[in-house]
């Protein structure tokens, strides 16, 4: 079964202002947005998730920062274990969402040998980094997500009564998120929600390379008892407020892609054409369809056949779907992802060697399923929203 468990966690003193000193997670920060932030201000948490702007990354100067920033009260540690409920309140698609989770440090096991599985695949590069990361700083920066499913969450009747209290953190940031935490210490508390998630099996929706790299810094710290543990944010996928987003291609061909292309998707399934303008209808495509665009024959969508019964779950994605088809129409040089259906299709327009791919974003339950089953996604299937502000919480090991 998955363990968690409290911690004295270490945060900016709730008497800063906050928004100037957290940012996003590291992974989705540009150097642009890098350079933004460190000149926003001094202790503002990228100094210690991404170093310095447009130098080489010296762990080693990471970790004296940090421990510098401990010293001179720019941060400070809890003196008891507790748990951190966390709200985060967004906009998307115009309207205000609210999520809810648990900051809690989980306990690290082998993925699919226990009760955490992963459902993306890693790369090397990450990996590496973050564990220098964890190596120069001991310590767990920023949460990874870990999910569970549940109908019937008995930590709704928690997170409900928090709302009438006071938060021990709160911070609004200038994109109009809202970010609350609340300490949870109390014996009793801290007893409720371990029981309440010690039977759940998990999966990480955010932060595979983090995950391994927290592995190798415990097998690497056998005698550390804080190596055995990384910081987690714990959530239920059945609430309205986590929203499931997908990843887009653009697709750099070695020749230009053919007019005649929507005619040879037709071998997979029923094509139809959007024309010249395809609009929302490409940016969003249903279950059962895959979206594309090119110079020279402007939208189309292709609408795929059901698969037999008994199909494996992740064959049964469209994103898998569409990396079956693509080698057998098109000759494939690079592939680009993007959140932004629009910036896909922009591409195409401006490229006869480029084709747009959309897709539809997987559920919960297919990514549950697949992840249970010991199988992991292909690259860049899924973009989880919202995405915990990195600086609220950071855990010493």
């Amino acid at each position: 079964m998955a363990t968690i468990a409290p911690f004295p966690g270490v945060h900016y003193p709730p008497s800063r202002a906050l928004p100037d000193l957290l940012a996003p997670p590291y992974d989705i920060i540009t150097p642009a947005d890098h350079e933004r932030l460190a000149a926003q201000h001094a202790h503002n948490i990228v100094h210690l998730t991404l170093g310095t702007p447009g130098r080489r990354r010296n762990y080693a100067q990471i970790g004296a920062r940090l421990r510098r920033w401990i010293h001179d009260g720019v941060l400070i540690q809890d003196p008891e274990p507790a748990f951190y409920a966390y709200c985060q309140e967004f906009i998307h698609d115009g309207m205000v969402q609210k999520f809810w989770g648990v900051l809690g440090a989980l306990r690290l096991e082998p993925f699919g040998a226990g009760k955490i599985f992963p459902h993306e695949a890693v790369h090397a590069g990450p990996v590496e980094d973050r564990l220098k990361i964890m190596e120069g700083t001991r310590a767990n920066l920023e949460p990874i997500i870990s999910l569970y499913r549940a109908a019937s969450d008995p930590m709704n009747l928690l997170f409900e009564s928090l709302e009438a209290l006071p938060p021990s953190i709160a911070a609004s940031a200038a994109n109009g998120s809202r970010h609350r935490l609340w300490t949870l210490d109390a014996p009793r508390t801290r007893a409720r929600i371990q029981r309440t998630v010690r039977r759940l099996p998990f999966f990480i929706a955010d932060g595979h390379h983090r995950y391994h790299s927290a592995w190798l810094y415990r097998v690497r710290h056998r005698r550390s008892r804080e190596a055995q543990w990384m910081l987690s944010l714990i959530a239920n996928t059945e609430q309205k407020g986590l929203k499931i987003l997908p990843y887009h291609r653009s697709v750099a061909c070695e020749a230009p892609v053919s007019a005649s292309l929507p005619q040879d998707c037709a071998r997979f399934g029923r094509i139809e054409k959007l024309g010249r303008k395809p609009g929302a209808t490409l940016a969003a495509p249903a279950r059962n369809t895959i979206g594309f665009s090119s110079r020279a024959s402007g939208g189309w969508l292709l609408h795929l056949p059901p698969l037999p019964a008994g199909t494996p779950p992740r064959a049964m994605l469209e994103v898998a779907r569409l990396h079956d088809l693509l080698p057998q129409l098109v000759r494939v040089r690079t592939v680009d992802f993007t959140r932004d259906a629009g910036d896909a299709v922009a591409a195409a327009r401006k490229s006869p060697h480029v084709l747009a791919c959309c897709l539809p974003a997987p559920s919960s339950q297919q990514i549950t399923q697949i992840a249970f089953e010991g199988e992991t996604l292909p690259q860049k299937s899924t973009f989880f929203l919202p995405k915990p502000a990195s600086g609220l919480v950071l855990r010493l090991i």
